[in-house]
C-alpha cells in the first residue's frame, strides 16, 4: 500500500460502529419537567403573529397558557405543548389545517421565535406576558363591589 492511500480492505479495519442506546426517559422526571415548564408559562399572553408568506401582515391577541382551564380564564389556548429548557414548541390546530411555533422563553415574560402553517405560511412569533396564573385567579376570585344604597 502506498503512503497516503488507503484501500476499501484498510479502512473496513479502521472502522469500529458503536451502538448508541437509546435515551431511556424517568416518566416522574418527565412529568416534574413539564410541570415546572408548564408553570412558568401559566397566564395571560399578548401575542402577536408576523406573517412573511401573507404580506407582511400582522395579527394580535390574547392567549391563555398552558390552557383556559389552568389560567382560571376564557381564551385560545395550543392543542399541544412541549418544554425542554427555555425551548418551547406549540401546536395549535384549527378548522383546515394547524399551526407550530418554536419559540424561546426570556426571563418568564418573553416568548419569541418563528411558526409555519399547514398552508405554507411562515413567520415570527412573539408573546408577551401580560398575567401570570396566579395574578390572574386572585382577579378572577375578586368578590364584584356591591352597591349599598345610602339612608338619607
Amino acid at each position: 500500500m502506498q503512503a497516503g492511500i488507503l484501500t476499501a480492505a484498510a479502512i473496513g479495519s479502521v472502522l469500529f460502529l458503536s451502538t448508541a442506546g437509546a435515551l431511556e426517559v424517568d416518566p416522574a422526571m418527565e412529568a416534574k419537567r413539564l410541570e415546572a415548564g408548564l408553570a412558568r408559562l401559566c397566564g395571560v399572553w399578548e401575542w402577536t403573529v408576523h406573517s412573511h408568506t401573507l404580506n407582511h401582515r400582522e395579527a394580535k391577541s390574547k392567549i391563555v397558557l398552558p390552557s383556559a382551564e389552568a389560567a382560571g380564564v376564557v381564551g385560545a389556548s395550543p392543542s399541544e405543548i412541549r418544554i425542554y429548557g427555555d425551548a418551547v414548541y406549540f401546536r395549535w390546530i384549527y378548522t383546515g389545517g394547524y399551526q407550530e411555533d418554536s419559540m424561546l422563553l426570556t426571563g418568564n415574560k418573553r416568548l419569541e421565535g418563528t411558526f409555519r402553517s399547514s398552508t405554507g405560511a411562515v413567520g415570527a412569533v412573539n408573546g408577551k406576558r401580560l398575567s401570570s396564573c396566579e395574578q390572574t385567579k386572585a382577579e378572577a376570585s375578586k368578590p364584584d363591589p356591591v352597591e349599598t344604597e345610602g339612608k338619607p
